[in-house]
């Protein structure tokens, strides 16, 4: 990593500054930024240990002079492939570092020597502060979206629910907002007897302001700067081409902030405004009806928003533009102006004589309750999988072409491009059925197990465990917005940037939540057909209610004993454990023996010492190119006689990095070594892919990608 920017380094550190940020508490956690007295931002990530400490967080206000000692250390890379570069997303902002304080190390007071600016932003939080502990979760989310730009305090599955239907910009300060308020302001100060020239110049001042206030987005500063600009040449009585103005303001932003470019918002933002206005005129001309004119808008903004949202979220939504069609006029008629309204008359009523807030607050709970059933459609959304550079390419000259016929007029105008389009998303469908290679991925699930085995030309799809993260926030102090989840955060948009939409054998080896956790998020966005469990009791309570879930939802469940097995194309699977009379969870965990194109691989669950004692003496002969460690490394496992018998050339383990148990154990590392054995590790390595043809074996990692 480039550190030419920074004077820090990574250890243990004291460090001086100012806060940046209004500070982000959720649950037992804390994050926000620091100026340091050199004047570099540092990234704050802390864990609360009491809700006493939470407590104190909450005094915590911009511009406060704090110190905090703590251990730095640089953002993490992508450990997986797919998954989004937090590294690079605070590379771009200028942030090397992560600071993690210790215990009680955060010290801040309140300076009273900030500017005009940090008494604006310390407004900002204040009111953030007072919707989040006066108004519901459901309405105080919304508010604080649409009038400040913050989405910190909406629910995480309702979140996910906005982005999953394609309707997430609705939460984002952009266009709509700025020239409902321009427009409102100037009626207003109009009626009040002032002159419209002196209207426009209160309006210049106070629009940035307002873009402050709004959180200075991307769509914000766009839509502001825009605003601004035709202010300015209708107070100087000149004409502003609308494509001049906003090929200015994009020319300035990325002139101070280049790596703005890089920015998902930022780049829908300014693509779907270019669209607009050079169809504006087509639009304007062409259709009369208010309502055929927000139906050529939305749709052309879905068009040529596709493709960037296939290229960061790998899927695209089915129900957007329906719902974009409801829920752009609800949003902007009723939502946006009674959000408003209802903030202003905040500060004069009680919340109890407060009408629109009162409206608002018992309408928009039966809007969420139907985007949340509506998002866990499986068929909400289409899975296409991470396009290629070639296939983005091939998207947009598709759509231009449609935009030049569609201009030109003609009773088929759209038959060509329509054509063109589907025959690339046919394409990006049908590219994993063409590919002869057979493909196992190590997933970097933390301290658990997970790999994807992909046959050749997409004949069958297995994943063996799905990871899972073991919560202890049984505290309610502590229960955040919205929690890590191993399933939803990694395994799924894993499987998602490979294409995956289904998975034909889900093979848990055994109960351990580090195993199996993740498996509830899995089926709630990919069709699972068969699931594969070991033989014996179904003892823990997780264990029953993941099996009747998977079952409700059509999963058809067996359980594997010694001796099974099956073939899929030239593939060979074998079972060589459990007995299914095994006392110890670890000893029966599934062991599979699995034969891809000419490579034999081990897996072995948790399987421990004994385990693998009694493989040697019931499979004498057992030899295999590639082994799964059991249990993560651990000292009872990957025993000499165990791996003198079965002579692997390379092994997996799957670890977390830095993990309370210590694995992989030094001894296990040792005994690899000593028989010159190849290891992947996940907490060093992240995740590893073999690409596996005719005996041959290509191996990619994330951090050679």
């Amino acid at each position: 990593m480039n550190q030419q920017g920074t004077v820090f380094a990574a250890g243990d550190q004291t460090i001086y500054g100012i806060v940046q940020t209004i500070p982000v508490i959720d649950g037992d956690s804390l994050s926000m930024r620091l100026v340091s007295n050199t004047n570099e931002i540092i990234q704050i990530q802390a864990y609360l240990y009491d809700e006493l400490e939470q407590q104190r967080m909450k005094s915590i206000v911009i511009g406060d002079s704090c110190k905090i000692s703590g251990t730095l250390s640089e953002p993490l890379p992508p450990t997986n492939f797919g998954q989004f570069d937090y590294k690079r997303f605070l590379l771009e902002q200028n942030i090397y570092w992560i600071l993690r304080p210790h215990r009680a190390a955060i010290q801040c007071i309140n300076t009273n020597k900030q500017g005009y600016l940090m008494k604006l932003q310390q407004w900002r939080q204040y009111q953030l502060q007072n919707i989040e502990q006066k108004l519901s979760s459901d309405f105080g989310g919304m508010m604080s979206a649409l009038i400040f730009g913050e989405r910190v305090m909406m629910e995480g599955e309702l979140l996910e629910a906005y982005q999953r239907l394609g309707v997430i910009h609705l939460l984002a300060v952009s266009g709509l907002h700025v020239g409902m308020i321009v427009a409102a302001s100037f009626y207003l100060l109009i009626r009040m007897g002032i002159t419209r020239e002196r209207a426009m110049e209160v309006l210049l001042i106070m629009l940035p302001i307002y873009s402050l206030i709004a959180g200075a987005a991307p769509s914000v500063v766009r839509a502001t700067l825009m605003s601004m600009m035709i202010l300015l040449f209708l107070r100087m009585k000149l004409r502003i081409p609308p494509l001049f103005g906003i090929v200015i303001v994009y020319l300035g932003y990325v002139f101070f902030n280049p790596f703005i470019i890089f920015k998902l918002g930022f780049q829908l933002s300014f693509l779907v405004s270019f669209a607009l206005i050079l169809s504006a005129p087509t639009v304007m001309e062409r259709y009369h009806h208010a309502g055929s004119r927000i139906l050529a808008i939305t749709l052309i903004s879905q068009v040529v928003s596709f493709p960037i949202i296939l290229l960061h979220m790998y899927e695209i939504p089915i129900l957007s533009l329906p719902l974009n069609l409801i829920y752009i006029p609800f949003i902007s008629l009723i939502v946006l102006p009674f959000t408003f309204i209802s903030f202003l008359l905040s500060f004069v009523l009680p919340t109890s004589l407060n009408v629109p807030l009162i409206i608002l607050e018992n309408t928009l709970p039966l809007v969420h309750q139907f985007l949340m059933k509506a998002a866990g459609l499986k068929w909400a959304t289409l899975i296409l999988g991470k396009p290629s550079t070639i296939i983005m390419v091939l998207l947009y000259v598709s759509i231009i072409t449609g935009f030049l016929n569609w201009e030109r007029g003609g009773k088929l105008w759209w038959r060509v491009p329509l054509l063109g389009l589907s025959f690339i998303i046919f394409i990006q469908l049908s590219l994993p059925y063409v590919d002869s290679k057979a493909k196992v991925t190590m997933i970097d699930v933390g301290q658990g197990d997970s790999f994807l085995l992909e046959l050749p030309y997409r004949e069958a799809i297995y994943l063996i465990d799905t990871g899972g993260t073991i919560s202890f926030m049984n505290e309610e102090w502590r229960k955040r917005r919205k929690s890590f989840d191993v399933g939803a955060d990694i395994v799924v948009p894993t499987l998602k940037a490979q294409g995956i939409r289904k998975i034909d054998r889900l093979i848990l080896t055994h109960g351990h939540l580090d195993h199996i956790g993740g498996s509830q998020a899995l089926i709630q966005s990919i069709k699972v057909k068969e699931v594969l469990y070991g033989k014996g009791p179904v003892e823990g309570e997780f264990e029953h209610e993941l099996l009747e879930i998977l079952h409700k939802n059509g999963a058809k469940i067996h359980f594997l004993h010694e001796g099974m097995g099956w073939n899929e194309g030239e593939a060979s699977f074998t079972v060589l454990s459990p007995i299914g009379t095994e006392s110890d969870l670890n000893a029966r965990s599934i062991v599979l023996l699995a034969n891809l194109e000419g490579i034999s691989i081990l897996f072995t669950g948790d399987l421990e010492e004994e385990g693998e004692r009694r493989l040697v003496n019931s499979y004498p002969e057992l030899e295999v190119d590639i082994l799964k460690i059991g249990h993560h490394g651990s000292r009872t496992s990957t025993t000499e006689p165990f791996l003198e018998q079965l002579k692997p050339k390379a092994a997996f383990v799957s670890a977390g990095r830095n993990n309370r148990f210590g694995h992989p154990h030094p001894d296990v590392i040792s005994r690899l070594e000593e028989q010159r054995v190849i290891i992947w590790r996940s907490d060093l390595n992240g995740a590893v892919q073999l690409l596996l043809k005719d005996g041959e074996v290509e191996v990619r990692s994330v951090k050679r990608e």
